[in-house]
């Protein structure tokens, strides 16, 4: 009976109001978000600079290789920046006007990108996760480029060698053929001169022919010598536990988490008050066990309704229903008593101390970040964060990974431990502090 009248007094009704409005209502408003996240990357406008008529077809090639929608293109950088510098473009690809001369000279040759990092994150990451794999690739182009042209030195060398040989001879030929014209009658010098001069023109033809095939030919050998190592390399990515297109995607885990823990920051608020209440009617042991049972029903409740509305949401198998109520329930409950415990100490003004340690998990919780690449003190916070183990554990079961056994361990472990912690302020305190916010005005 005492029960009955604990959870439907209007503090754990609330809470479970709470638990569903910001389980649901926090990740609806995060997952649509950051839907757009990197599936609309293509449409922010970048900048192709090009300084140098010379530069044109590599301009072309990188504005055609851009994975974007809207490839601006011009000459003047200053501009360019500008714009950068006022977001009307995200990324400006700079080829200087000495680029190509560098490059036919064998010397270092400079692309240049300007990034604006007063952006949003995933912007920056994106433009410059872009640039690494435009300049890669146009490194790559410009090495192969100056391996055919060393390829085809010494063979152009030899074959204008050769042509030298043959203009030499022919002007020697030439310069005969017209001490003999002089030495002939002279009725016959003009036409022997005709002769002589349409002889000339057609082996200049000849050698300019032979000379214009000779480097056809050479290009082609060096080309088809160079084609297997253009090729040399083939790039494929092998992905395990593939998670859908979407930052919102790869978020859901922290997402769920955290609008199920800050539902359980205000609900552990609510609770108080109805135990402070029947603690006076039923004693503070009693109404503690009340208050636990309430909940164990809450989080039941509230993790399954939740839990189903993410699945409808990310479209994930309905198989996994029963492992994600299992998490998020557990995860409530403990999430709960771990707010619990300042409240219970300190009162209702322990929910402002809660709020500090919710911003905590954020970090240490894993959900943006892996442990490996945090402090210190975010790497010792994550084994008491409700959180982190909620946020394991619905990575494996949402997208794939090990069992979730390892992680429930954990949360259950603290669970038991926090449960123990708020037992023993009840037991210690003769009364339960309660503010009345009326007395300070």
């Amino acid at each position: 009976m005492n029960l009955k009248k604990f959870i439907t007094s209007r503090g754990p009704i609330l809470a479970l109001v709470v638990a569903l409005l910001y389980g649901i209502f926090i990740f609806v408003i995060y997952y649509t978000g950051y839907h757009a996240m990197p599936t609309n990357m293509d449409k922010l406008p970048v900048t192709v600079v090009s300084s140098n008529q010379q530069n044109t077809k590599l301009a072309h090639q990188i504005t055609k290789s851009l994975p974007f929608d809207t490839v601006k293109t011009g000459s003047d950088l200053t501009k360019a920046k500008k714009n950068l510098n006022n977001r009307q473009t995200y990324l400006v690809i700079h080829i200087p006007a000495n680029f190509s001369r560098n490059v036919k000279a064998n010397k270092p040759a400079k692309l240049n990108f300007y990034l604006n990092e007063s952006n949003q994150t995933s912007v920056v990451s994106g433009m410059r996760s872009v640039a690494n794999a435009i300049g890669s690739s146009v490194s790559q182009q410009v090495i192969l480029k100056k391996g055919e042209t060393m390829l085809t030195k010494e063979p152009l060398m030899k074959l204008q060698t050769q042509l030298q040989k043959q203009e030499t001879l022919l002007k020697t030929k030439t310069a005969q053929e017209k001490q003999s014209i002089q030495a002939a009658p002279a009725s016959s010098r003009a036409q022997l001169a005709a002769k002589l001069q349409q002889e000339t023109i057609s082996a200049k033809a000849k050698i300019n022919n032979a000379a214009t095939e000779g480097q056809k030919q050479i290009q082609q050998k060096a080309t088809t010598a160079y084609a297997p190592v253009k090729n040399s390399v083939n790039v494929k990515i092998h992905t395990t536990n593939k998670v859908s297109t979407g930052l919102n995607n790869s978020m859901a885990p922290f997402i769920s988490n955290l609008a199920i823990y800050l539902g359980s920051l205000i609900g552990a608020l609510l609770l108080y008050g109805t135990f402070v209440k029947f603690a006076k009617l039923v004693g503070k042991y009693r109404s503690f066990a009340l208050m636990e049972m309430a909940m164990v029903i809450i989080a039941a409740l509230g993790a399954l309704i939740v839990s189903a509305t993410i699945i409808g949401m990310m479209g994930l198998a309905w198989s996994k229903l029963w492992t994600l109520w299992l998490i998020h329930g557990l995860i409530l409950f403990g999430s709960y008593n771990f707010n619990e415990m300042l409240i219970l100490a300190i009162g209702q003004i322990g929910t402002a101390l809660n709020i500090f340690l919710t911003m905590i998990q954020v970090v240490a919780g894993a959900g943006m970040v892996p442990v490996a690449t945090m402090n210190e003190f975010f790497k010792i916070s994550h084994y008491i964060s409700p959180m982190f183990y909620g946020i394991r554990a619905d990575f494996n079961t949402m997208f794939g990974g090990p069992a979730i056994i390892g992680a429930m361990t954990g949360l259950e472990i603290l669970t038991i431990a926090v449960l123990l912690v708020n037992l023993l302020i009840v037991a210690l305190r003769k009364r339960q502090p309660m503010l009345q916010f009326e007395q300070l005005s």
